[in-house]
């Protein structure tokens, strides 16, 4: 009986570990689900949406940023890849990075990336406008 209730201890506490670590981690694709400017939502339309953030395990990488003119009128204009540019984050705390967008060497953009079970939100101050970027992990 007591190896029937250690056994099921260590289980318990595997699986505790398994799913704090994968809910906090950082790796991965992280697609563009929503963003505030100023505190309003945004209007991003279907090819926005296609934008995502490849991170590695140390938490660089590069976001991909799709964009179109004419989302209503692929014809003009078809929706493509308009820019990538490197991220960089460094853990702080549980499920709380400090993030960078590096646009160029002169063009930066900082703040704070939180985890919550697969979604992440980046809230930023950047040239004088707060903005809330939302990604949910694939």
């Amino acid at each position: 009986m007591k190896k029937l209730l250690l056994l099921s201890v260590l289980l318990i506490f595997a699986c505790s570990d398994e799913d704090n670590s994968n809910s906090s981690s950082i790796e991965g694709k992280w697609n563009l689900t929503s963003e505030k400017y100023n505190g309003v939502d945004s209007n991003l339309n279907s090819c926005s949406l296609q934008s995502y953030m490849l991170l590695s395990e140390d938490g660089n990488g590069l976001y991909y940023i799709y964009y179109t003119d004419f989302p209503n009128d692929p014809q003009i204009e078809p929706c493509g890849l308009d820019d990538t540019f490197n991220v960089s984050s460094t853990f702080i705390t549980d499920n709380t990075f400090s993030m960078s967008w590096n646009y160029d060497a002169d063009d930066i953009e900082e703040g704070t990336a939180e985890i919550n079970n697969n979604t992440l939100t980046f809230s930023s101050l950047y040239d004088g406008d707060s903005y809330v970027t939302t990604f949910t992990k694939e």
